[in-house]
């Protein structure tokens, strides 16, 4: 085994184990909760749409099925909280017979709090074709609403089937009434049947950041702190490069309630990648401005995630995503619901790869969609999808011959079995 291979290694149970403490500490709690319930849900969704893998040139329209079955073990006591969500989906489509169909989704949100300090675990594991994981995505994950890599790349080869894992504990603890200290480190990994060089590349990326807090009054905070940052692809062979980087962030949050909350965040990061695929070794400096949150209004609810993110990325390296991802839901009646969604992003490397990186990549997702409620268990659903990307093209020298564009357009129903929740 390589020396880099252990030390991936090495870093990956070190992480692995430093949950580990975060979990037992809240299962401990959820042993004695108050209340436990299972929560299921069974959904049927029908789409027809134009060019649904967004080739060049367009390919021919389909329609396609989807089964999700699964549902939410939810665990609540005075000092902690835990919510097990998994779900198991089934693929088909008329036109596209070599689908990977069967796809998984697990996410894990735990807390633990006392008088002081307050303990938090975010996982998630998913398993999808690139029929799926490329595709984008506009709406938020309740769960896990800003994992990163979750744009797509846009490379959609049926068949090639992406396993990704995230996993995110943090603590912050409060010294005196108005200074705390915080902290967080992730995992962040992706791994593809097939890697495609500039595109589909599996990787493991890791960030562990430190923070000092003061707090302006009781809703309000505003922090600072270093942080580290590594990007380290699988293969050698495949266009990536390792990165790793050294930033500084500051923050400001408001919080109202879990449900009303917003966070500014500004970052710079020095990154540095070694020489590699006859590319000297580069330093350059890097910087993000974050805008995240979630309104809840009297009949509707806004959420967003606006700004530079600096995250990894499928592409084959860290990339600083341009980001305007807004979710807006509007209940109308007792019974009907409206939700739109966009997402515009722009994707750039950060550092060196070993293809020609001097383009942008631009992708659009929208989603529009009314609910009705049947019964307080079954709802009726449908709405409109649209994708568009505007990507680079190589040849095989790796020179980027200028953007490519597609787009896909695509309408929907669905039938869904939602349990009931336990009132808290």
């Amino acid at each position: 085994m390589s020396s880099s291979s252990r030390n991936t290694a090495r870093r990956n149970l070190a992480l692995t184990l430093a949950a580990v403490p975060l979990w037992a500490l809240a299962a401990a709690q959820v042993a004695h909760a108050q209340e436990v319930a299972f929560v299921p849900q069974v959904s049927v969704t029908g789409e027809y749409a134009t060019n649904r893998i967004l080739a060049v040139p367009a390919a021919p329209n389909s329609e396609d099925v989807e089964v999700v079955a699964g549902g939410d073990l939810l665990a609540h006591s005075q000092t902690a909280s835990l919510d097990f969500r998994p779900l198991v989906t089934y693929l088909d489509d008329t036109k596209i017979k070599n689908l990977n169909q069967y796809e998984a989704l697990v996410d894990l949100v735990s807390a633990y709090h006392t008088v002081k300090a307050e303990w938090d675990l975010e996982a998630e594991y998913q398993r999808q074709d690139a029929f799926d994981a490329e595709y984008g995505i506009a709406a938020f994950n309740s769960l896990n609403p800003n994992a990163p890599n979750t744009q797509g790349t846009g490379l959609i080869i049926t068949g090639d089937t992406k396993t990704s894992f995230d996993a995110e504990p943090s603590f912050s603890y409060d010294l005196t009434q108005r200074w705390s200290l915080s902290g967080n480190a992730s995992f962040d990994a992706a791994r593809y049947s097939t890697d495609v060089p500039g595109y589909l590349v599996s990787y493991n990326s890791e960030t562990v950041e430190l923070d000092a807090g003061y707090a302006l009054s009781r809703n309000s905070t505003v922090s600072a702190g270093p942080y580290y940052t590594n990007y380290d692809p699988i293969n050698s062979d495949v266009g990536a490069v390792q990165d790793h980087g050294y930033g500084v962030n500051a923050n400001y949050s408001y919080k109202v309630s879990q449900v009303t909350s917003t966070k500014l965040t500004i970052r710079l990061e020095r990154d540095t990648t070694p020489a590699a695929f006859g590319f000297p070794e580069s330093t350059i400096t890097a910087w993000g401005a974050e805008w995240t949150g979630i309104h809840k209004f009297l009949t509707s609810t806004v959420q967003y995630s606006i700004g530079r993110f600096l995250e990894p990325s499928s592409f084959g390296g860290r990339t600083s995503v341009d980001q305007f991802r807004v979710q807006y839901t509007r209940l109308f009646s007792p019974r009907f619901t409206g939700n739109a969604a966009v997402r515009l992003t722009r994707s750039t490397d950060v550092g060196d790869v070993a293809v020609d990186d001097s383009g942008n990549r631009d992708r659009a997702n929208v989603q529009l969609a009314l609910s009705y409620l049947i019964t307080q268990e079954w709802t009726l659903s449908g709405g409109y999808r649209y994708a568009y990307q505007a990507l680079p093209s190589y040849d095989i020298t790796g020179l980027n011959l200028g953007q490519v564009n597609a787009h896909s357009n695509g309408v929907f129903i669905t039938v869904a079995y939602h349990g009931r929740e336990p009132p808290r």
